[in-house]
């Protein structure tokens, strides 16, 4: 279970817009695969860091039953300037789990054989972001945390990465986050919603993506109304500026 009280969280530039999260209040029980509905990409990103543990509220309190695991597509879990067997070890100490074991299943999905020495930074970007994977996958969370789409996998090892992936998520609990609730139609059981910075949650998948689309049909409405006034306006300002251009001598 994760459960938020009177959360507040702002993007880092304040420029960006109002904070994702404002004053939010919500009970997310374990056992489900959640579909977390937004409008905004960067404020879904946030909600799920906040929900991770990846980044703390700017207010409110967070807590959390289980193990979540950071979001699949975040690499700030490991140590560039360390190798594949010293991240290994790490998280093996963290986690209580075999750093041999983390660093067989590593190299199994992602292709990639780790070599001695070398840091992880010294490896392509694709083979590192794939090593990121395997690590990651090597562990069993509690929670886990996708942000639009799954990361790409290695083609050589896709079905097995893809394998463990379902498996870690069978046994653990998932939310998933998406602009787009016909992506996760049939797959998600429950949903959350963000509107306005805050969290609802529905223990049904349907339920939750029939109130979303009806947000986003009715802001995109608003929007649309308020441009058609805006237009109006500037036809009244135009037509006064003409009748009273007419009206001065020539």
């Amino acid at each position: 279970m994760i459960e938020l009280y009177d959360v507040w969280k702002g993007h880092k530039k304040a420029a960006l817009g109002k904070p994702a999260l404002s004053g939010a209040s919500v009970v997310i029980p374990a056992g489900h695969r959640v579909g977390l509905l937004g409008a905004i990409p960067a404020n879904n990103n946030i909600v799920l860091r906040v929900l991770s543990g990846v980044d703390e509220p700017d207010k409110g309190v967070v807590r959390r039953v289980g193990v979540p695991c950071w979001p699949m597509d975040y690499s700030g879990f490991s140590d560039n300037n360390g190798t594949v067997s010293q991240n290994a070890s790490f998280l093996g100490r963290v986690y209580g789990v075999d750093p041999d074991e983390i660093t067989r299943i590593a190299a199994t999905l992602s292709g990639v054989r780790p070599i001695r020495g070398k840091l992880l930074k010294q490896y392509l970007g694709p083979e590192r972001r794939a090593l990121e994977l395997g690590l990651t996958l090597a562990l069993q969370f509690d929670w886990y945390f996708v942000d639009e789409k799954l990361p790409r996998l290695p083609d050589a090892t896709a079905d097995a990465a893809h394998a463990a992936i379902i498996d870690r998520v069978e046994r653990g609990s998932l939310v998933w986050a998406s602009t787009k609730p016909e992506l996760l139609t049939g797959f998600c059981d429950a949903g959350l919603v963000l509107d306005q910075g805050l969290l609802t949650f529905y223990d049904n998948f349907d339920e939750a993506a029939e109130v979303y689309t009806y947000l986003i049909t009715a802001q995109d409405k608003a929007q649309d109304d308020g441009q058609l006034s805006e237009r109006k306006r500037e036809r009244r300002a135009a037509r006064r500026a003409r009748e009273n251009g007419a009206e001065e001598p020539v």
